[in-house]
């Protein structure tokens, strides 16, 4: 099975239900490129506060396919995503960023068509030089996220898929979507949702 294949056509709610929910990143962490789909394993990335530079770092490592999460300690004000960096993360390969932390240049990042993902947005750039760390476990989002756990991201949010559990999840993400196809073609046909799922009891 291609994982990211098979990840790449499953929604991010489908996924959140496989997982009840308890592996998807709070609603601050939202899309600033709307319309497209983030798949990859996760770089790992713990800035001190505004420390660009450890996001140039971890730029400079990953390999294509990845995904850069960022941890950029709860910081609002300084910029560790842009732009500029959006071209290099194209042009190196890799499917995208998620940071929990700000980004500036969205008009860029858009044209660039790179799945990117933040809580914030500055125009103010980030100026620390201090090194933070790269390939560890972070926080991003209120979620765990381990070196090489998938990352799947779409116009709903994000959602952590441990690279164990991979396969199952897939199965399970499925599973979801087959249910949900199979609820929409009876409403379709004429039934009510609250009957279709047994709600009206509890009215």
């Amino acid at each position: 099975m291609d994982i990211r294949e098979a990840l790449m056509m499953i929604p991010t709610a489908a996924l959140s239900d496989a997982q009840t929910g308890m592996t998807t990143m709070d609603a601050g962490i939202k899309t600033r490129v709307p319309g497209v789909k983030l798949v990859g394993p996760a770089y790992t990335v713990r800035c001190l506060t505004g420390s660009i530079i450890t996001v140039h770092k971890a730029l400079a490592e990953a390999q294509p396919g990845d995904v850069l999460v960022v941890n950029g300690l709860g910081d609002a004000t300084e910029a560790l995503f842009g732009e500029l960096m959006g071209r290099d993360a194209k042009a190196a390969g890799l499917a995208g960023v998620v940071i929990d932390g700000p980004v500036r240049d969205v008009v860029g990042l858009r044209e660039l068509g790179l799945p990117t993902f933040s809580r914030h947005v500055t125009p103010r750039v980030g100026t620390n030089r201090r090194l933070g760390a790269v390939g560890i476990s972070i926080s991003c989002g209120g979620i765990t996220v381990e070196p090489g756990d998938w990352i799947v991201g779409d116009d709903d949010g994000v959602v952590v898929v441990a690279k164990a559990d991979a396969e199952r999840l897939v199965d399970a993400g499925n599973a979801v979507e087959e249910k949900e196809r199979d609820i929409a073609a009876r409403i379709d046909a004429g039934e009510r949702i609250a009957d279709i799922l047994n709600f009206r009891s509890s009215f």
